[in-house]
């Protein structure tokens, strides 16, 4: 089933991800069933351009999100070169590859980076915490705890003001709330046959690939960590 706590804007996220997965991974798994799974993501797209053009209706597209402001910092961007960064000169030090793989809490550098802002400030909390534990070894720890301090900081700030925006705008009009439901209908569906599909291929394993919500690490742009649990405000 589809996440029924995907609010009305991350519908054109997860929507335009699953389309371009599906074309790219499913069709030529079964040939005899390309054309239904053809016509599969050409209705979800249908879907959510539908959504799209209901959420431009009702003025509530322009949001805070995490796309950096011409002009100003790229916070994101940002907090990630002070991760490689870190990581690189933590390298350079005595015992460098445990220092390093702490830091990282013993994840690959390309996973701790895929994280959406949310989870990559809690990553700089660690990284914070890892330095500090391993300042002994690293001569330039105070400079480092500094500058890793104030991106964690930044980077926070930002997260809390993109949260913050997305409550403001989750009064959902009855045209919306209707347009969001019916895309969760649609999106649900599109699993299911997605899912019939890969079962007999023996590759169930690539759901989360194709439908972002299910994926530990998520790649699809303009969605939130956060989940609102039943009967909380979302």
């Amino acid at each position: 089933m589809a996440d029924p706590y995907i609010d009305q804007y991350e519908t054109l996220a997860y929507g335009r991800f699953a389309v371009a997965q599906i074309l790219a991974l499913v069709i030529g798994l079964d040939t005899e069933a390309d054309s239904f799974v053809k016509l599969t993501a050409d209705r979800l797209a249908v879907e959510t351009d539908t959504m799209e053009v209901v959420l431009r209706k009702a003025g509530a597209l322009d949001a805070v999100t995490y796309k950096p402001v011409e002009g100003k910092p790229d916070v994101v961007a940002n907090a990630k070169g002070v991760i490689r960064r870190l990581v690189a000169y933590a390298e350079s030090r005595e015992n460098g590859a445990a220092i390093a793989a702490d830091i990282l809490q013993h994840e690959n550098m390309s996973t701790v980076l895929r994280r959406r802002p949310v989870k990559l400030a809690a990553a700089l909390d660690h990284a914070f915490t890892a330095i500090e534990k391993h300042k002994a070894s690293l001569p330039e720890y105070a400079n480092w705890a500094q500058h890793v301090a104030a991106t964690r900081d930044a980077l926070g700030a930002l997260n809390e003001g993109v949260r913050k925006a997305r409550v403001d705008r989750r009064e959902a009009t009855p045209e919306t709330e209707a347009a969001r439901v019916k895309w969760l209908r649609r999106y649900s569906a599109t699993k299911s046959i997605v899912e019939g599909i890969l079962k007999p291929l023996g590759k169930v394993v690539m759901m989360p690939e194709i439908f972002d919500d299910l994926a530990e690490v998520h790649r699809a742009e303009g969605v939130s960590d956060e989940r609102a649990q039943p009967g909380s405000p979302r």
